[in-house]
């Protein structure tokens, strides 16, 4: 069974911090946590990240990372559904559709001890930063910030931010990540991106100490840090692929947490008194691209059967002991407004998919399956299930097993691949679209999915605010990404899954970010 209680430690000081806070704010706080013996804590991860900077790329190692270094304007609360919260700016209002007035918190410092001001967060939003030296235009903050018109700096500590047009999720967007707010004098003084990301400012609770490629990342606290000292002293993120090498670690008290637990390692941490098992499901869904340009694939009526033929309830309760929900369509319930609660659930209908085979003709032509080697927990285990699932209807898939993503990815693809996609902002347009949209990856970088319809439904959408006239739109487009023309099979909703000390006051959120920070949900009880 997994745990969520609290320590002896990780409750005191939760009941500090929050009755200091409600009695006397967050200074306070800050001098009785100071009172409190800070550790060293060592993370042990799968992968290495290959930039540090936000507005670079969006893999799951560098976003276990970036929030140590950075703060955003606003924040989604990880312990209250994800709804939004003060950062950097201690209130916003809209003044109207396309703009949002935001007053930025005083007193707030970067790692080199420089005070945040309006001029870091119109460089941080702006295109010197996204755009800037080295990068030829190309960033993937632009999937939640392409939106941005400008931002106008009333005075050091108030900015309006401008929408291209009328934009219902301004607020989410600046929640989202590559909205993090870096430093203007530090950037400006590196000169390049390449000297910048060997050592990033931000304002975030620890900072950027060392990093070797492919061993660790090494982290210390700021301790200037403007939401109160951060919990542990240092992190240490040591890289280790190889999940029994993880495991190993933890069991022999040489790491404090592990990332990426699969169900069938649950028994053997828990069954110790000192460790634990915390995690579950998080805002992202795990799904199966489909190369619409593949001879084969490019028929619906054959990517539909790869869909109806899964089980997928069987999967999640064969390898996820049922911890894990399946979507009702590329969505996820924190939507809000935007989710379509009545939505078809994905179907499992094994006899559709032998008529709709037969209908397109199809003979038993191979399908590849590019595939790595559990880079996402239980992929493997997940892919032999699946391909006994089709041979049963009468799919040849055929496994190739790849070494790394730009193998998986190698032009022309011609096959199927494992995904996972998080929700950048909680609407359609934070998680499908930036995938699959017209300057989404799917069909811009990899070139294996193009529909029209769709991408005139996303621009449609962009410039919708009212809730009740964005609904019928996101339908539609769940329709189209469901059954029109799937560009890939939805398999579940993820998990993660991470092995840690009890004594560790820590506990993970609702997305792959891993937060270290003292506003931790096993700090901070609210």
């Amino acid at each position: 069974m997994i745990r969520y209680d609290l320590t002896r430690r990780q409750a005191l000081i939760g009941a500090l911090s929050t009755s200091m806070l409600a009695s006397t704010g967050l200074g306070a706080v800050e001098n009785e946590f100071k009172k409190l013996p800070r550790r060293r804590l060592t993370v042990g991860m799968s992968g290495f990240p290959r930039a540090f900077d936000p507005v670079i790329a969006t893999d799951t190692a560098i976003r276990r990372i970036m929030p140590q270094l950075f703060d955003t304007l606003i924040a989604f609360d990880h312990g209250r559904n994800m709804s939004l919260r003060p950062c950097l700016a201690e209130r916003w209002e809209r003044i109207d559709a396309h703009s949002l007035r935001l007053f930025l918190r005083k007193g707030v410092t970067f790692h080199d001890g420089a005070p945040l001001t309006a001029e870091d967060v119109a460089f941080s939003l702006g295109p010197d930063h996204l755009l800037g030296p080295g990068r030829s235009g190309m960033s993937e903050a632009l999937q939640s910030l392409e939106r941005l018109e400008k931002v106008e700096i009333v005075d050091p500590y108030i900015v309006v931010v401008h929408a291209k047009g009328g934009d219902a999720l301004l607020e989410q967007r600046l929640a989202a990540w590559g909205s993090e707010i870096v430093s203007k004098r530090a950037f400006t003084a590196a000169g390049s991106w390449q000297r910048w990301m060997t050592g990033p400012v931000g304002s975030g609770p620890y900072k950027l100490v060392e990093h070797k490629l492919d061993i660790h990342v090494t982290l210390a606290a700021h301790n200037a840090y403007w939401g109160g000292p951060p919990a542990f002293e240092g992190i240490e993120y040591r890289i280790l692929p190889e999940l029994s090498a993880r495991v190993n670690g933890l069991l022999a008290g040489e790491l404090d947490i592990i990332t990426d637990i699969p169900p069938d390692q649950f028994e053997g941490i828990q069954k110790r008194a000192d460790l634990e098992v915390v995690g579950g499901a998080v805002q992202n869904i795990r799904s199966l691209v489909l190369d619409q340009t593949d001879p084969v694939l490019k028929d619906v009526r054959v990517r539909r059967a790869i869909s109806l033929s899964l089980n997928r309830r069987l999967i999640v309760e064969s390898l996820w002991e049922n911890r894990l929900p399946i979507p009702n369509g590329y969505q996820l319930p924190s939507y809000g407004e935007s989710y379509i609660q009545d939505f078809p659930a994905l179907a499992y209908d094994p006899d559709k998919a032998k008529e709709l085979l037969a209908a397109a003709r199809y003979n038993g032509e191979q399908i590849t399956y590019r595939l790595l080697n559990n880079y996402y927990p239980n992929q493997v285990s997940t892919a032999q299930i699946m391909i006994e699932m089709w041979r049963a209807v009468g799919l040849n898939v055929k496994i190739q097993m790849m070494e790394n993503f730009a193998q998986v990815q190698g032009q022309p693809v011609r096959a199927i691949f494992d995904t996972s996609n998080t929700a950048l902002f909680l609407d359609h347009l934070g998680h499908p679209w930036r995938e699959y949209g017209s300057s989404g990856s799917l069909p811009k970088s990899i070139g294996v999915w193009n529909n029209e319809e769709y991408f005139s439904l996303g621009a449609k959408l962009q410039d919708t605010v009212h809730p009740d006239q964005r609904r019928p739109i996101i339908r539609r487009m769940l329709e189209i990404i469901n059954e029109v023309d799937p560009p890939c099979v939805i398999l579940h909703v993820s998990g993660q899954f991470y092995g840690k000390r009890r004594d560790v006051p820590w506990l993970p959120g609702l997305t792959l970010d891993l937060d270290f920070g003292p506003r931790n949900k096993a700090l901070i009880r609210t």
